[in-house]
């Protein structure tokens, strides 16, 4: 990998780190949009495994006041074991497969987080479990499952302060147990590693600059780009899959 790959990747990991930063989703289908002609399908995840774990464990010291203890066992605990269960599935897919089903979740997550937005539901603690459960598989084999939990965990009463905090912690746990979960299955490499940790650092600032701007931007537009690349990002990756 020469310098212009690695510029091009800290780049695009601060960029995310900054948007996932004040929305508290979208750091990993959007880092997977533009890391995927570097890494390859097959390796995309794992390196953003490794990356996210970094981005994640930051944004929780960062935000660790607002965070929700109860909400987090709820979905931890199913998530952890689905989460190995999910990069089993991953790691049995082609790379052809890995696109389409990345595509798919990717374009989905939209019409998901506008559905989120507009509801108000009341969430019980066996609801936010099985969420979780689903939230964990998810984790192993996509990118982007927090739009899941944006409705059930604000239905169960944390405010959008307390979700990006919250989710923070729940990212960093399911992202020690993907990387966990892909060594075992010998899909990151000493060198992947490296890289992923250097994109994770690279985070830092950009989820820094996120909080700090979180009240200082307008939420429809920031919706909307984030609309765009999600959807320009989804058809890309079906594109893939037929390649």
């Amino acid at each position: 990998m020469d310098k212009f790959e690695l510029a091009y990747i800290v780049t695009v990991a601060f960029t995310a780190a900054t948007i996932s930063g004040f929305a508290g989703v979208g750091s990993g289908f959007l880092t997977a949009i533009f890391f995927a002609p570097i890494f390859g399908m097959k390796a995309l995840l794992p390196a953003l495994s490794v990356m996210l774990l970094v981005s994640n464990f930051s944004r929780s010291l960062i935000n660790r006041n607002d965070f929700h203890k109860d909400a987090f066992l709820r979905i931890a605990i199913p998530a952890a074991p689905m989460v190995f269960l999910g990069s089993y599935f991953y790691a049995r897919l082609e790379p052809d497969h890995i696109a389409a089903f990345l595509g798919t979740v990717i374009l989905s997550s939209i019409p998901l987080r506008h559905w989120a937005k507009s509801r108000q539901i009341e969430t019980s603690p066996l609801v936010l479990s099985c969420v979780g459960a689903l939230f964990g598989f998810l984790c192993g084999s996509a990118v982007g499952p927090g739009m899941i939990l944006i409705p059930f965990m604000l239905g169960y009463g944390l405010t959008p302060v307390s979700f990006v905090a919250t989710l923070a912690v729940i990212a960093t746990f399911t992202n020690i147990a993907r990387v966990v979960s892909y060594g075992s299955l010998g899909l990151i490499t000493y060198d992947l590693l490296v890289i992923g940790l250097l994109a994770g650092v690279a985070t830092i600032p950009g989820n820094m600059l996120g909080r700090f701007i979180v009240t200082r931007i307008k939420t429809k537009s920031h919706g909307l780009w984030v609309d765009v690349l999600t959807f320009g990002g989804g058809l890309n990756f079906l594109w893939k899959s037929f390649d």
